[in-house]
C-alpha cells in the first residue's frame, strides 16, 4: 500500500479509501490511485483484513465420502448459494474417520472460516457432533442429521417421494405394484416404504405383502431377480416402483427377458434420477431426489447463521420431483 501511495502521490489513507470504495475521494485521485493499483499488481491481504473484520468470508464443506455418488451435486448447490454472498468454499474429505473429521476441523478452525456444512455423500443416518466442539462457529448438517445439535439438519423427502410415485402409478390406472424396496439398514428403506404403502391405503388400495421385496443390496442383480419373482406370482404385477435407479434397471432388464412390454404390460418407476436413468430403454421414469436444492438450502442456513440469524434443532426436508418418462408411458 505505501508502495502505491508513493507512486500515485498520494497517501496511505487515501488507497485505503480507494480500495474501501470510500465517497470522499475526488475521481481524479481515484483513477489515479486504481491505475496505479493496476500496474503494481497491488492486492490486498485478504488474511489480514479477515482478522481485522473477524469474518474470512469463507465456509468449508467437510464431507465423509468425496466420491459418494451424490456428493458432486450436493457441493454445487452449496457453492451456489455461497456465490450469491460472494463467499468462497473449502473443502475437505475426513473418510467417515472421527480422527481425520477433527484434524479436518482443527485446520478449518485456524483459518478462521466463517461457517461448517458437515456432509455425508452417500446416504441419510444420524450422527453425533462433531469430532471437535464448535463453540463459536455455526454450522449446518447437510444429508445426515444430529440428534440434538442446536443446528439444522437438510434432508431429502424420502417419504413424499415414493408417494409421488405412488399417486402417478395409481393415476395411470395401475392397481397392482409392486414394489423394491432396498436394504433394510438404510433409513431411507423405511421412509420409502411408509409414503408408498400410505398412499395405496389412502387411494383404497390396501398393500399386498407379496407385491413387496426387500433387496439384500441396491444392486441391478437383485433388482432383476426380485422383479423376476413378482413376475411368476399367479397374479403379476402391472407396475414395479423400485427405490433405487440401480434397482430399477434390473427390474427392467427382467421385464424386457419375459418378452413383455413397458409400460405395456408393466410400468417402471425409480427413485434417486441418477444419469442412467434417461439412458434406459425406454428412459426410466424415476423420482429425483432434490440434491442441488438441498446443497443450496444447507449454504443459505449457514450464511444466515454466520450472519447472526440464531440456530435451532430442526429436520428441514426438502422435496423431492417426479420426472416422468417413456417406462411409465
Amino acid at each position: 500500500m505505501r508502495d502505491v501511495a508513493s507512486v500515485a502521490g498520494v497517501s496511505t489513507a487515501t488507497v485505503s479509501k480507494v480500495l474501501n470504495d470510500r465517497p470522499d475521494v475526488g475521481p481524479e485521485v481515484r483513477q489515479r490511485v486504481l491505475d496505479t493499483i493496476g500496474r503494481l499488481g497491488y492486492r490486498v491481504n485478504a488474511v489480514a483484513r479477515g482478522l481485522r473484520a473477524r469474518t474470512t468470508d469463507t465456509i468449508a464443506i467437510l464431507t465423509d465420502d468425496l466420491e459418494g455418488i451424490f456428493t458432486t451435486t450436493l457441493m454445487r448447490g452449496v457453492e451456489e448459494a455461497a456465490s450469491e454472498y460472494d463467499v468462497s468454499v473449502l473443502l475437505a474429505n475426513s473418510y467417515g474417520d472421527p480422527e481425520k473429521e477433527r484434524k479436518h476441523l482443527r485446520r478449518l478452525l485456524d483459518r478462521q472460516v466463517d461457517g461448517l456444512i458437515i456432509m455425508s455423500g452417500n446416504r441419510v443416518r444420524p450422527r453425533s457432533g462433531p469430532a471437535l466442539p464448535l463453540p463459536d462457529t455455526p454450522y449446518v448438517f447437510l444429508y445426515e442429521y444430529g440428534m440434538a445439535e442446536p443446528v439444522p439438519s437438510i434432508l431429502p423427502d424420502d417419504r413424499g417421494g415414493a408417494a409421488l410415485a405412488a399417486r402417478h402409478l395409481l393415476g395411470i390406472g395401475r392397481r397392482r405394484i409392486g414394489f423394491i424396496n432396498g436394504p433394510a439398514s438404510w433409513e431411507a428403506t423405511a421412509d420409502r416404504l411408509d409414503g408408498f404403502t400410505a398412499t395405496l391405503r389412502e387411494a383404497g388400495a390396501e398393500p399386498d405383502p407379496l407385491l413387496i421385496r426387500h433387496a439384500a443390496t441396491w444392486s441391478p442383480e437383485d433388482g432383476y431377480a426380485l422383479t423376476a419373482a413378482l413376475l411368476d406370482l399367479a397374479e403379476p404385477p402391472d407396475a414395479v416402483f423400485c427405490a433405487s435407479d440401480d434397482l430399477a434397471t434390473g427390474a427392467l432388464a427382467a421385464i424386457h427377458d419375459r418378452g413383455l412390454p413397458i409400460p405395456g404390460a408393466v410400468a417402471v418407476v425409480g427413485f434417486d434420477d441418477r444419469s442412467l436413468a434417461v439412458h434406459q430403454r425406454p428412459p426410466l421414469t424415476t423420482v429425483a431426489l432434490p440434491l442441488l436444492e438441498m446443497g443450496r438450502v444447507a449454504g443459505q442456513r449457514l450464511l444466515s447463521a454466520v450472519n447472526g440469524e440464531p440456530q435451532a434443532h430442526e429436520l428441514i426436508r426438502v422435496p423431492c420431483e417426479l420426472r416422468v418418462r417413456a417406462s411409465t408411458g
